[in-house]
């Protein structure tokens, strides 16, 4: 399995897992609060900046063993750990893994990263 398919998998299972949770728990109420949206979307940007910035760095620490389940497991431990006080969390990192595929799907469709376009006109 390459890195990507692997990181897209278990990115699909928390993003299954989180979203089943809030829904379950909520119905649904706090993937709609700005707050969560604007925290996952931006999170998520932040993040593919900092691993489009840097590689060098980031991509050598990603690729270590584990470290990618490590980072899931992380995710959907802070989402339902939050869920109880803070269900506007979890429904951010929905948001965040969301706008991750939505990255994904445009380097699949051929358009390119977004975030690269940006971060290579500066």
């Amino acid at each position: 399995m390459t890195t990507h398919r692997r990181d897209a998998a278990f990115a699909g299972a928390s993003l299954v897992i989180l979203t089943a949770t809030g829904v379950w728990l909520f119905g649904g109420d706090p993937f709609w609060r700005p707050e969560s949206v604007v925290l996952g979307v931006g999170g998520a940007l932040l993040v593919e900046s900092a691993f489009l910035r840097y590689p060098e760095r980031l991509l050598v620490l990603w690729e270590l063993p584990g470290v990618a389940p490590l980072a899931a497991g992380a995710v959907v431990a802070l989402g339902v750990a939050a869920a109880t006080t803070a269900p506007w969390i979890l429904a951010a990192l929905c948001w965040g893994l969301g706008t991750y595929f939505g990255l994904l799907a445009c380097l699949l469709a051929g358009v390119g990263n977004p975030v690269g376009v940006v971060l290579d006109d500066e």
